[in-house]
């Protein structure tokens, strides 16, 4: 038994106190000294094994970059980490001896030929559109005398507003054309003003654009970047489930807590079911480096009446320190509990097909 756990005194103590909290409200109890004890001993532990991961690959960055402060290696296998040296929680960046260059981007420059425009400083645009009052469809009623005339305007005209038909422009026929287009249906383009060219707003009429390489330096500094990691990988190791009934109530008991490290031996006090549920967790892993276990236990006794008392209590030791007890309804309780409800199911259905 662990030096922690109490005694069937203390036990019966806490029942005790319990019981005189509530005024033996639910009328005659059997003495604490009628209750079987069943005694739970939990184990709920976290084993972190930190699992090492090595990997170089190629880098580059706009412009000159200072790289001094980063640990420098030959071979990325055979690097010792230093004393002060831990990839715990967040990767350790090395370079690779030798590999820094600064050297000129592909681009030339530092610009590059805008992509919206491929370097013609312009987007092109049709000069004319459909109408947006008749779109194209019945500018003119008097269309095909439109043959002997120009089929198309040297100056488009600008949209016009819906309304009544007016002269139009192509055959001069009154009160036929559509207001919008004047005849022609259609109309010259707002955005380009019928020239066929809109400024291309990607390059400011440059046609070239910052190369977003080397952020229009025009040099890239290339180097190795060797990378070393922890990844943690966890084991979870719960022999025992805690009880149903209070499984909330535990999660402010007082659990006794425990931290082990990689060397460190498991206490002397865990019984051998939990040390024989421990060992095949801690054995170390491929390329493990370090390893950490968090072991928390608590003994949870289980009081339950010899009797046919309708309550059983959980008694185990708050976050204080001291024990306390948890009341809660025994399974021969819930079966009365539902016997009764039934019952009177029965009688409100009794009574309710008499009255009807």
């Amino acid at each position: 038994m662990a030096t922690d756990d109490p005694t069937d005194d203390e036990v019966h103590a806490a029942i005790d106190a319990c019981r005189a909290r509530i005024g033996f409200r639910r009328g005659s109890a059997p003495p604490v000294g009628d209750f079987r004890l069943t005694r739970l001993h939990l184990l709920e532990a976290t084993i972190t094994h930190h699992i090492e991961n090595r990997e170089q690959k190629p880098r580059h960055a706009p412009g000159i970059v200072d790289l001094s402060a980063l640990p420098l290696y030959d071979n990325l296998k055979d690097y010792k980490l230093g004393p002060h040296e831990s990839p715990r929680g967040r990767p350790l960046v090395l370079l690779q001896r030798g590999s820094a260059h600064l050297g000129p981007c592909n681009c030339g420059n530092g610009r590059r030929q805008c992509a919206r425009c491929a370097g013609r400083t312009y987007w092109t645009c049709e000069p004319a559109k459909a109408c947006p009052v008749c779109s194209g469809v019945s500018p003119c009623t008097q269309y095909v005398l439109h043959g002997n005339l120009p089929g198309t305007p040297s100056k488009l005209p600008k949209p016009g507003q819906p309304g009544e038909r007016v002269t139009c422009q192509g055959c001069q026929t009154a009160d036929s054309a559509c207001p919008g287009c004047r005849g022609w249906g259609r109309v010259r383009c707002d955005d380009c003003g019928a020239s066929g060219r809109i400024a291309c707003e990607e390059c400011g009429r440059k046609g070239t654009v910052e190369c977003g390489t080397c952020t229009g330096s025009g040099h890239l500094t290339t180097w190795t970047e060797g990378r070393i990691t922890w990844v943690p990988e966890l084991d979870s190791v719960v022999p025992v489930q805690r009880p149903s009934r209070i499984k909330p109530a535990l999660d402010s008991a007082g659990w006794r807590k425990e931290f082990l490290k990689a060397d460190d031996p498991l206490p002397d006090d865990l019984s051998p079911a939990h040390r024989s549920a421990l060992e095949p967790c801690l054995r170390p892993r491929d390329n493990e480096q370090d390893r950490e276990a968090t072991i928390n236990r608590l003994t949870v006794v289980e009081a339950r009446s010899s009797g046919s008392h309708h309550y059983q209590y959980y008694v185990f030791r708050g976050s204080d320190g001291r024990l306390k007890a948890e009341e809660r309804i025994s399974k021969d309780g819930r079966r009365m509990l539902w016997a009764v409800a039934a019952i009177a199911a029965l009688i409100l259905l009794a009574v309710l097909l008499t009255v009807a």
